[in-house]
């Protein structure tokens, strides 16, 4: 399976080789914090920023989000992944919604500031492998308002990530490969390719560090190959009923 995704990425890459000129490099920090309220429900809320390297250009993202995890596995695998200080089992499937409120934070070439208001669902459905991994798939729509006159569209995504716990010295990480296609309405057709290749690590239950590097590839954005370091700190919080647990 990893062969797999790697080969999809490679393939992208390769395919525009010959529209390298057309690049962008950014980075990318973020913060998010995690409230566990049970076993099953998770609250979140991100903030990200998104830096061009070479412009300084700059926009910046509010995220808000609510998860419910359900479901037994016939071959149980336990992990941290990130949001736990110990191993528990790990259900196959997740469900989350949440409101995305993103704008420029500087004027684009064209005078004008983005703005984006979105509110989207996910469906997560997580199967082990060899009782040491994770090979999620994740349904996602996304319902935009984009601009000033809040025009309307709407995106399909589809994302594949395997992921696998290591633990050296009571130190968790959580290296990670995924590969996402996006639909997007306003051009009926797939017009996006994203991969990501990263980790998380954890060593407190309180907090943990995540960096990964990502390539994109659009085909009707300004930029159609994009290359973007991120740097996520992780903020971790527990209601008073689950930490006792």
């Amino acid at each position: 399976m990893w062969q797999l995704l790697i080969f999809i990425l490679l393939l992208f890459i390769s395919a525009n080789k010959a529209q390298a000129e057309n690049t962008t490099k950014e980075f990318w920090p973020e913060v998010d914090l995690w409230w566990r309220t049970s076993p099953e429900w998770r609250l979140s809320s991100f903030f990200a920023l998104s830096r061009n390297v070479e412009t300084n250009y700059r926009e910046g993202d509010f995220l808000i989000q609510g998860e419910y995890s359900w479901g037994e596995s016939n071959k149980p695998v336990f992990m941290r992944l990130v949001d736990v200080a110990k191993a528990e089992k790990v259900k196959p499937l997740m469900a989350r919604f949440g409101y995305l409120k993103g704008r420029g934070l500087e004027e684009e070439d064209s005078g004008e500031t983005f703005s984006e208001n979105s509110a989207y669902g996910e469906f997560y459905f997580r199967v082990p492998l060899k009782q040491v991994a994770f090979f999620t798939q994740r349904l996602r729509s996304d319902l935009r308002w984009l601009g000033p006159e809040d025009e309307y569209s709407y995106r399909l995504r589809y994302r594949l990530m395997i992921e696998r716990e290591i633990i050296s010295k009571e130190i968790s990480y959580v290296p990670y490969l995924n590969v996402e296609p996006y639909y997007d309405s306003q051009y009926e057709a797939i017009d996006m390719l994203r991969a990501s290749i990263g980790s998380s690590v954890k060593w407190s239950k309180w907090y943990a560090l995540e960096g990964n590097f990502t390539y994109q590839y659009g085909s009707h954005t300004e930029t159609t190959n994009l290359y973007a370091f991120s740097a996520i700190l992780h903020l971790f919080f527990d209601s008073k009923q689950d930490a006792t647990n």
